[in-house]
């Protein structure tokens, strides 16, 4: 008998319900951007986004966390994406993109590592700002 009341829901009304059962679900697990911050020489990009509502759930000890996503800026490609880390207090960025330095990598804080990042000046460098050998 409870059956025969919910066949009387219109189509639409089960669409509109699913619809929004799968946007709030999306929400819940992806993260929003926050800021972003670009290498000296504007080679790469660090995008900071904030947890998603399910990884602060996950990381109730964390005051802030984020998920940091390096990218190349030319063309616009995703070298490399972080766990959820907590940036409380532990958010300096260091970058380590000199030819001269052979570490090539970019930090973040201590918990964020992107290693073997190409130099950002090479001897096919078309960027002024490079300095010269």
């Amino acid at each position: 008998m409870k059956f025969s009341k919910l066949k009387k829901i219109p189509c639409i009304v089960w669409c509109l319900v699913a619809n929004s059962l799968l946007i709030m679900i999306w929400y819940a697990s992806t993260p929003t951007f926050f800021d972003s911050e670009n290498s000296p020489h504007r080679v790469y990009r660090l995008e900071f986004h904030k947890a998603s509502p399910l990884q602060r759930i996950a990381h109730l000890d964390f005051k802030m966390p984020y998920v940091v996503r390096l990218y190349k800026i030319e063309p616009k490609t995703l070298l490399g994406e972080s766990e959820v880390v907590d940036l409380w207090l532990n958010g300096e960025i260091t970058w380590y993109l000199n030819s001269s330095v052979d570490r090539n990598e970019v930090r973040v804080g201590r918990d964020v590592l992107f290693e073997k990042i190409p130099a950002e000046c090479t001897p096919a460098s078309p960027l002024v700002s490079c300095p010269k050998p």
